[in-house]
């Protein structure tokens, strides 16, 4: 935490006055990119899993009008939508938490993008 705050004064000496509010705003940002973490998350999940039942539906049905051995291609379709979906899910398995930890400790995200930005220069 030394450590940190050593590199918040430098940065604040760079910045002057304004190191105060530009942590401030940080700090915001960081609920604002977790929520947008969640909520985005949540919106594509929901897409894909309703897109995929309607395809499934729709195979389905077209099954039922071919009479035949052949695939229908809303059937092959939903399999596609369904691997997205899949991949989604386990992509979510890491995102959301991030985005609701931004939420719930926006001050550690900010300290710690500051200290990204510094480190990486």
């Amino acid at each position: 935490m030394d450590k940190a705050m050593e590199y918040i004064d430098k940065l604040a000496a760079k910045l002057g006055v304004a190191a105060e509010h530009v942590y401030g705003i940080l700090v915001k940002q960081q609920i604002v990119n977790g929520v947008i973490c969640v909520v985005s998350t949540i919106v594509i999940l929901a897409l894909l899993g309703i897109a995929l039942l309607k395809l499934i539906r729709k195979g389905i049905e077209h099954q039922k009008t071919l009479r035949s051995f052949y695939t229908s291609p809303y059937t092959i379709v939903a399999v596609l939508v369904g691997i997205a979906l899949a991949l989604v899910v386990i992509v979510s398995f890491f995102v959301i938490p991030i985005g609701i930890n931004q939420i719930i400790n926006p001050e550690y995200y900010a300290i710690k993008e500051i200290l990204d930005t510094i480190g990486g220069k």
